[in-house]
């Protein structure tokens, strides 16, 4: 048995960038109440450059752009958790409220 493939390393920063932007626009999407896989496409994994040397400087106001814009998506993350969680506590509740509990139907008298 293998492992998860790996994958492809990006050849340049600017796909570097590429593929980092499309994480961030699937984790809006999905901030936004996207289901995750509705639109289509998943980024592949990203794994950061190792071999392209320094970040070029023409490409160095790209790359603070995304930054903040990865920070945005970080702040606003507990608070759609927290919705989440208040959520699924009043859909419990009205479970609890709604259905009754499962009575046992039969009764092992020989074990």
């Amino acid at each position: 048995m293998t492992g998860p493939e790996q994958p492809d390393r990006p050849a340049s920063w600017t796909e570097a960038l590429d593929r980092l932007e499309a994480h961030a626009d699937h984790a809006e999407q999905m901030l936004q109440g996207v289901p995750a896989g509705a639109t289509g496409t998943t980024p592949e994994p990203w794994l950061p450059p190792t071999d392209l040397g320094p970040l070029p400087s023409d490409l160095v106001p790209r790359a603070r752009m995304l930054l903040a814009r990865q920070q945005r998506l970080m702040a606003a993350i507990p608070g759609v958790l927290e919705d989440n969680r208040r959520q699924q506590q009043v859909a419990d509740r009205v479970v609890r409220a709604t259905t009754t509990p499962p009575v046992p139907v039969y009764l092992d008298v020989t074990a």
